[in-house]
């Protein structure tokens, strides 16, 4: 961690030493038909893989890589302590027009129904927001780990087509006010945008500091998650 906070901002990197340090990373493979990948501040040092997410779209170790690195990014940056605080600020709010409603509550429904519609809207916002960010933070580790990162980014690929395989990308489409509620942005958007930071984010720029020890402590890891199973 000494040599990532020589190359970026102290702040930042005084952050990833609190969240990574300390006990062994563990990886937990969850059974399951929805794919996803997930990390939680309740459960540290463990990050969630379901199955359907590795046998559906990771077709590499360099896509594992990145995929790793976005949710331990998510944790680093601390979305979830954010969303945790956007959250209770609008339960505060809807409790505040409860108690203050002279009308026994007709009124109070009403605005209860659009402010939680006004927070879903800008909770999602805040969460493609996050997800972007994630997405920034989680292909530079993955560079500095000595993946490649070109080759990473294909993942968000295949889950685009998978989209507009199910309809999912033209619904989103034919109806612009419901991609305003998507918790992340487009899959190919997503994509596009990784292939091109891969031209700055990958392993030749790391290659003589920090990638070939982070990539053996990657590596170890997994070793180690595997024996344990």
């Amino acid at each position: 961690y000494e040599a990532l906070e020589q190359i970026e901002e102290v702040a930042l990197w005084t952050k990833a030493t609190r969240h990574m340090e300390g006990d062994t990373w563990k990886f937990v493979l969850i059974p399951s038909v929805i794919p996803n990948a997930f990390v939680s501040e309740i459960l540290p040092h463990r990050i969630f893989i379901t199955t359907s997410m590795i046998e559906t779209f990771i077709k590499s170790d360099d896509e594992l890589a990145l995929t790793l690195g976005h949710e331990v990014s998510h944790l680093i940056l601390g979305h979830s302590s954010n969303r945790n605080s956007f959250e209770v600020f609008f339960r505060t709010a809807e409790i505040l027009v409860l108690s203050l409603d002279p009308t026994e509550g007709l009124l109070s429904l009403a605005f209860m129904a659009f402010l939680a519609s006004l927070r879903h809207a800008i909770g999602a916002e805040f969460s493609r927001n996050d997800e972007r960010e994630a997405d920034e933070l989680g292909i530079k580790l993955c560079a500095m780990a000595c993946f490649d990162t070109k080759s990473a980014s294909r993942v968000f690929h295949r889950m685009h087509l998978a989209d507009v395989e199910s309809g999912k990308q033209a619904a989103s489409n034919r109806a612009g006010l419901l991609s305003f509620f998507d918790s992340h942005p487009p899959s190919e958007e997503r994509y596009h945008s990784l292939w091109e930071e891969s031209g700055k984010e990958n392993r030749d720029k790391y290659e003589d500091t920090t990638c070939a020890s982070l990539k053996t402590i990657f590596r170890d890891a997994m070793k180690q998650d595997t024996r344990n199973e």
